[in-house]
């Protein structure tokens, strides 16, 4: 079997949940040919889903070491050090991926989670906007736009921002809480209440962040 037959073998122990597997094929792959950057990208995404987070990234700068233009492992690498909470070093990988693909709005998204982390919210909003500017349903940039928008005490924007996350996606729970927020500040406690009741639903443990706030515990049953 030669190295690409090992790379698919091991995409599908992947997809089955069998990622012990994956990464015993990946590194028979990198055996028979060492300079593989995609097979040392597929472990480090391997490692990832495992909880393997400081290997993943490991995996990510053998990759990279082979091709430095590799903007993908790149922006894996900036999610995995956000994870780390390395948030300089992630808004270094992120700013080299979205160098090399100014077209690749994950990589923006990442760059905004690093920005915001480092508390700079408006350079993170700017990025969030570059992400959904290439992708216009890109739920989780919108979310992170609400979210530093709301940071910034702009209520009106993150109102408009959550709005748009849950068009395009009815069921995410924590723009759910957090829209009830805002909207108990606008005095529509109805609606505050109905998405506290669908975020807790979705998302239980909610439910006690909910009774931790003065604000939100008031619309709980």
């Amino acid at each position: 079997m030669n190295h690409e037959d090992l790379v698919l073998e091991a995409a599908n122990h992947y997809y089955k949940g069998e990622f012990d597997s994956a990464i015993d094929a990946l590194d028979r792959a990198i055996e028979l040919k060492p300079d593989f950057a995609e097979a040392w990208y597929n472990k480090g995404v391997t490692f990832s889903v495992m909880g393997r987070v400081e290997e993943e990234i490991g995996a990510y700068d053998h990759a990279l070491s082979i091709n430095p233009r590799y903007a993908e492992a790149w922006n894996n690498k900036a999610s995995a050090l956000g994870r780390l909470g390395r948030y300089g070093e992630a808004l270094e990988a992120a700013d080299k991926a979205v160098e090399l693909n100014p077209g690749f709005p994950v990589a923006w998204c990442n760059k905004g989670a690093a920005l915001s982390a480092l508390d700079k919210e408006l350079e993170a909003i700017e990025a969030y906007e570059k992400a959904i500017a290439i992708q216009g349903n890109y739920v989780e940039a919108w979310y992170n736009k609400a979210v530093s928008l709301q940071n910034l005490n702009k209520p009106k924007g993150a109102l408009k921002a959550y709005n748009r996350a849950l068009e395009l996606n009815p069921d995410y729970p924590d723009a759910l809480y957090n829209r009830a927020g805002l909207l108990v500040s606008t005095g529509e406690r109805e609606k505050a209440a109905s998405d506290l009741k669908r975020a807790i639903e979705l998302e239980p443990s909610l439910g006690e962040k909910a009774l931790a706030d003065e604000v939100l515990r008031t619309l709980l049953p």
